[in-house]
């Protein structure tokens, strides 16, 4: 009788281990099978295309992976629908062929990140531009460049700018030929410009307060001065150079 109740014993034990085995070995199985369909599932794919609209109406479709600085912002975004969806843009009238977009996007406090996109028939061309407040831009006599006006806000009080020459055959920035007044008019926002004008197809003016100094307290002074004086100041670009692409922000850190 005892040698029943002991084989009884032994087989239920092992019965249960056994049982204890398998359903151990199972649920790791399934929560990894689990979680590797989740994260498929939460990849979120950026749309081939942006379409834009602009004043008259007409839709506008632009390829993104034709824009890789762009799609490079997309790629690194948790909500990829509600980026796009932030996305702004402005149309410049430029009379020569093609399309011009600005794009403007990762915006944050007025500012974006901008990007002008050439489109000619099929075919998509960029060069990413500053981040600030694009505030208006203008043609060259010859039609062949445009120059893109920024502004950077300082405590909500005083206003600098920046300008940006682009190619727009080329579609690369155009720098300035002299780098002291580069410094001081294109790679870092130190004066409120009051007004630009082309001269020629490679020379424009540059109105500016007339101070001996940019500092905070000496333009708050004079944006708040009833008799604002100004002097003008002449840039020649250098259409020999060209770059890829040109952000303000990124060459001030």
């Amino acid at each position: 009788m005892k040698k029943l109740i002991a084989l009884f014993l032994i087989i239920v034990l092992g019965t249960t281990a056994l049982i204890i085995t398998i359903h151990g070995l199972s649920v790791p199985m399934k929560t990894a099978m689990t979680s590797s369909v989740e994260a498929e599932s939460s990849e979120e794919a950026i749309p081939d295309m942006l379409t834009i609209k602009d004043e008259n109406g007409h839709h506008l479709d632009l390829v993104i992976k034709d824009i890789p600085v762009y799609r490079a912002y997309l790629e690194s975004q948790a909500d990829i629908k509600t980026e796009m969806e932030r996305t702004q843009f402005e149309v410049l009238h430029i009379p020569t062929e093609g399309h011009f977009i600005l794009l403007k996007y990762n915006c944050g406090n007025k500012q974006c990140s901008t990007i002008l996109v050439k489109k000619t028939d099929s075919k998509i061309t960029s060069v990413a531009l500053a981040t600030g407040i694009f505030q208006d831009y203008k043609i060259s006599p010859e039609e062949k460049e445009v120059l893109l006006k920024y502004g950077f806000n300082e405590g909500g009080e005083i206003v600098r700018h920046i300008l940006i020459t682009v190619d727009l055959l080329k579609m690369k920035v155009v720098p300035f030929e002299s780098s002291e007044l580069a410094k001081e008019y294109m790679d870092k926002p130190t004066w409120p410009i009051v007004n630009y004008q082309w001269i020629d197809h490679n020379r424009f003016m540059i109105e500016l307060p007339d101070l001996e100094s940019s500092e905070f307290e000496t333009a708050k002074s004079w944006y708040a001065s009833s008799e604002k004086k100004t002097k003008k100041v002449e840039v020649t670009i250098d259409k020999k150079k060209i770059l890829d692409s040109y952000n303000a922000i990124e060459k001030e850190k």
